[in-house]
């Protein structure tokens, strides 16, 4: 058994040292650039099999990994987000490859609520620059869409939104998404989001998180807003195992503050 194990962490190992390699940033950015149209046997390997395996891993060294691969990764992926946003508009259409992608590194980074808690002040500091980041390229987008969000400008304001909610299970971090006064901004990204439910589940859940109860109580389409969470609370049930993270956030941004949506002026 400790043969197995020790086998078993090797492996582990390994994959983290890929993940932290040049080739990673590389090949990340190679299919940025070029917008495939489907993975190459190793990209998929490096970009998609990799990340998934430690996203996934159980082992007593979880946290010691993803903090050397976000101490590797975040202030390339801070800067990357940045130059990637100002290139647009015109806003990139974003294919399934690229999606994948994108879904796959922000697990590996951000994924505070499946417990890869920040365990340095170094990776705070680059979480606290992601999230400025992140405020200007939201503060952009609403510029440039005054009315209706462009429909390829959507996915990346959904990656956007979904790296904050992640910020939302850390109490230091809630403090600094507080001090950013995020509130009149993520209200006008509700505005011109053109009805995309992720958009709005995203933006509720933040809400919820930097908002007092009688900020929340003044927000409008109250009963709309619990009818988004409804259903993906049954989306993520039907989709069974893998959705289990989903469903366990949504109910948790559902049962807390968000009750005073269905609750309010009763």
């Amino acid at each position: 058994m400790k043969r197995n194990s020790k086998i078993f962490t090797d492996e582990i190992t390994r994959v983290v040292d890929k993940i932290c390699s040049s080739s990673f940033t590389q090949t990340f950015e190679r299919i940025v650039r070029e917008q495939p149209n489907y993975f190459s046997h190793e990209q998929h390997t490096l970009v998609v099999y990799y990340p998934n395996e430690v996203t996934w891993h159980q082992g007593e060294q979880r946290q010691d990994f993803i903090e050397r691969i976000r101490r590797t990764h975040l202030k390339w992926f801070n800067r990357w987000l940045n130059d990637f946003s100002h290139r647009q508009p015109p806003y990139i259409v974003w294919t399934i490859v690229m999606d994948e992608l994108i879904t796959h590194i922000i697990n590996l980074f951000f994924r505070i609520d499946l417990g890869d808690h920040i365990t340095s002040d170094h990776t705070r500091q680059q979480f606290h620059q992601i999230a400025n980041t992140i405020q200007n390229i939201l503060v952009s987008i609403k510029d440039d869409n005054a009315n209706k969000i462009d429909q390829a400008a959507i996915p990346l304001v959904q990656t956007c939104l979904l790296i904050f909610f992640y910020f939302t299970w850390d109490h230091e971090l809630v403090m600094y998404l507080k001090s950013l006064q995020l509130i009149q901004l993520i209200n006008d990204i509700i505005r011109i989001a053109d009805n995309d439910e992720e958009i709005y589940l995203q933006a509720y859940r933040i809400l919820a998180a930097i908002m007092t109860e009688k900020d929340i109580q003044q927000i409008k389409n109250a009963s709309t807003i619990v009818m988004i969470f409804i259903n993906f609370i049954k989306d993520a049930l039907d989709g069974g195992i893998p959705y289990e993270a989903r469903l366990h956030n949504s109910l948790r941004s559902l049962k807390g503050t968000l009750f005073t949506f269905s609750g309010r002026g009763n």
